[in-house]
């Protein structure tokens, strides 16, 4: 095995092209070191000896699995002594060669809710806050929200997904973000500028004002 080449094609091809996280990057890497630079084909792995690895929860150990699966870069497979993994290379993959061509990207047309792939640029287009109290959120504990639910015609679309707590996305439930906005202010979670300046974040998300950064 080069394994030059392979450490290249991964930082310029398969993490960008895949939108991989900082938990995902530091995975797919632990887990290339479990399988290829062993010689193994794949291996199974506790999923707490994967938490260990990473520094993290369980529950992010468990997520940023599923994610790396659910993008293709990992093939998975659940077994009592733990996740059993095969590691895909980039050129097992078929990754477009991007590295000398500016990619645009219509972010009208993306869905910024399946799979969290783009949690981070809404966490920090909203200020790592959630939208609605404004309390400190992470990728870890947050919940991505429908402002208009889908059954009452919302999308996936950026002017209508927003970082929350879990709080707000549990009471808000199918209650517009303006009512669940007054219903905060009425409980003194709001002062009278926080009540005003979410207003005034609805309105420019759902005109389009509010595009994430990518």
């Amino acid at each position: 095995m080069e394994l030059l080449p392979i450490l290249i094609d991964i930082e310029d091809k398969l993490l960008p092209y895949f939108h991989c996280d900082i938990w995902e990057r530091g995975l797919y890497y632990y887990l290339f070191r479990q399988t290829h630079l062993k010689g193994n084909e794949s291996a199974t792995i506790p999923l707490s000896s994967i938490a260990t690895a990473l520094g993290c929860s369980e529950w992010q150990a468990r997520k940023s699995v599923r994610q790396l699966a659910q993008k293709g870069c990992i093939e998975l497979e659940q077994t009592r002594k733990g996740h059993k993994v095969k590691v895909l290379l980039p050129n097992q993959l078929g990754i477009p060669d991007i590295s000398n061509e500016k990619v645009d990207v219509d972010i009208e047309s993306l869905d910024f809710f399946s799979n969290r792939i783009y949690v981070e640029a809404l966490l920090d287009r909203e200020n790592h806050q959630c939208f609605y109290c404004l309390r400190k959120i992470t990728d870890e504990n947050c919940e991505l929200d429908h402002v208009i639910p889908l059954v009452g015609g919302g999308s996936n679309n950026y002017t209508n997904i927003v970082a929350s707590c879990h709080r707000c996305n549990t009471i808000k439930q199918g209650n517009s973000a303006e009512q669940h906005i007054r219903q905060l202010y009425r409980n003194n979670l709001l002062d009278e500028n926080e009540f005003n300046s979410r207003l005034k974040a609805i309105e420019d998300l759902k005109n389009g004002r509010l595009k994430p950064s990518l």
